[in-house]
């Protein structure tokens, strides 16, 4: 029988001297748990967030996102678990925290989609304690403890943050719902083109952006795709399931 996941959460701050959020850079506010967060201050621990996948947004928007972070209290670091940029910083950050301690567990935490098992393996490295790693939601299973250099323990968290939207967009965002299980992949990927850019999404599948709204898009990416209906007309659920996958893999 599983734990619930509140119990988990419970265990995890225990056991833990630092609590790491991992959160997705593109969407740091969706992909943020605050009742987590609090819960985690509120038992007294230090708490890091780690914003992944920076690499896939821009300068601009994380200065700001870790000014706002800042303000908040937060000790933030961006990273890159993929091109393993920013991994020196954050283990700069987590000797900051160990101090003069001999040795230090440092709990993880995050949705689905947000890189943890990629970042496991960034810190770690060297293939020395390295876990498997998917983009399917729900991959990482049970408690694991990994060693990423001496006296500095990484405990994975068990189960999965629960995210309380019904709404498929929020759910497929944080990757808890993952392309396969999406119903509405239109509607999923509609949202998902006005929150990373018309301009952005354009640029990654090679087209010109003349102002279109985002359903002119889709269309304009079946039909360089050669995805056609009848009459010519671009296949806007090919094309929306692409994204999906695409944003999925990290690729966009």
């Amino acid at each position: 029988m599983s734990i619930p996941f509140m119990q988990q959460l419970d265990l995890l701050i225990k056991q833990s001297d630092i609590v790491l959020e991992v959160v997705d850079a593109r969407f740091p506010e969706k992909t943020r748990n605050k009742n987590v967060e609090e819960r985690i201050v509120g038992k007294g621990k230090q708490l890091i967030i780690a914003l992944n996948k920076a690499d896939l947004s821009t300068k601009e928007k994380i200065s700001y996102d870790k000014k706002m972070l800042i303000q908040e209290g937060f000790r933030v670091v961006f990273v890159s678990a993929k091109e393993r940029k920013g991994i020196n910083l954050l283990k700069r950050e987590i000797g900051i925290a160990k101090g003069k301690k001999t040795e230090i567990t440092i709990g993880l935490l995050g949705y689905p989609n947000s890189g943890k098992s990629s970042l496991i393996n960034a810190l770690s490295g060297s293939g020395k304690g390295k876990v498997r790693t998917s983009s399917k939601a729900g991959f990482t299973r049970g408690l694991q403890k990994i060693k990423i250099s001496e006296g500095i323990y990484l405990l994975d968290a068990p189960g999965i943050i629960p995210y309380g939207e019904k709404d498929e967009f929020s759910l497929f965002l944080v990757g808890s719902k993952n392309a396969n299980q999406v119903h509405d992949f239109e509607n999923v990927a509609l949202k998902l083109i006005m929150e990373i850019g018309l301009e952005k999404i354009a640029q990654v599948f090679g087209l010109e952006f003349s102002g279109e709204d985002e359903e002119e898009l889709l269309e304009k990416i079946a039909i360089k795709k050669n995805w056609l209906m009848k009459g010519g007309t671009g296949d806007i659920r090919k094309a929306s399931r692409e994204i999906l996958e695409m944003y999925q893999k990290n690729l966009i």
